[in-house]
């Protein structure tokens, strides 16, 4: 099955003047409508009060699951001696189609999802966030991200090091799982911030997050490894 339905933030956004950057968006009722808002780039997180069945997952700071340094010397990275363009974790990796600042929605979502159903790990995200999405489960049973699993490699406490094309590397610790159905992933909430567009958008933070499914658990179960960058 595709991870079409991961994050499947369609088009058929509101179509409305966009407001400018200095104006300030109140929360409106129709945003419980939609999965994503996107206002000439300016994002706003919707309240949870207005999202019908909202489930908030409480962040786990990394200094609550994490006894190391965090010794980030290199805001861009270092030059480790990784493979560019690979999603290490706990030392097994993944090659990476890198689809940074893909929207997930429109042309957007359609070029993701080719990538998604030719069995490839894809890197999206902005402002911070590190996103990859990647099939566990599929018809052949052979998902590029079956060793997370199989392997026992990713859990609350890997270490995650994502390069990018320039051979630069960034270090995580995963701090947090959390387990949804697809039919419910619209009322997913990191915090104060709306899952959906987190995914894609960030929050200002250095993050990693990394979505499978595991549907040969439960159809449509969704499960994300939330990381903070440690190096």
């Amino acid at each position: 099955m595709s991870l079409l339905l991961i994050f499947s933030l369609l088009a058929g956004l509101l179509n409305m003047v966009p407001p400018s950057v200095s104006e300030t968006i109140e929360p409106i009722a129709e945003l419980a409508t939609y999965s994503y808002l996107h206002w000439n780039d300016v994002y706003r997180f919707p309240d949870p009060s207005l999202i019908e069945g909202a489930v908030i997952h409480q962040p786990i700071p990394l200094e609550n699951v994490y006894q190391g340094e965090v010794n980030i010397k290199y805001p861009a990275g270092e030059a480790r001696g990784f493979e560019p363009n690979t999603l290490v974790v706990n030392g097994h990796p993944f090659y990476y189609t890198d689809l940074k600042g893909n929207r997930g929605y429109g042309e957007d979502f359609e070029t993701l999802n080719e990538a998604l159903g030719r069995n490839e790990a894809v890197r999206v995200g902005k402002r911070g966030i590190e996103t990859f999405f990647g099939h566990y489960y599929n018809l052949s049973d052979n998902g590029v991200f079956n060793p997370l699993h199989d392997q026992d490699l990713l859990h609350i406490g890997s270490e995650v090091i994502v390069t990018n094309e320039e051979g630069l590397s960034k270090g995580y610790y995963i701090t947090q799982t959390i387990e949804f159905l697809h039919a419910n992933q619209d009322q997913q909430f990191y915090g104060d911030y709306y899952m959906p567009q987190m995914a894609y958008n960030g929050t200002g933070e250095e993050l990693v997050y990394i979505q499978y499914c595991r549907w040969d658990i439960e159809l449509g179960l969704l499960i994300t490894n939330i990381g903070h960058r440690i190096w």
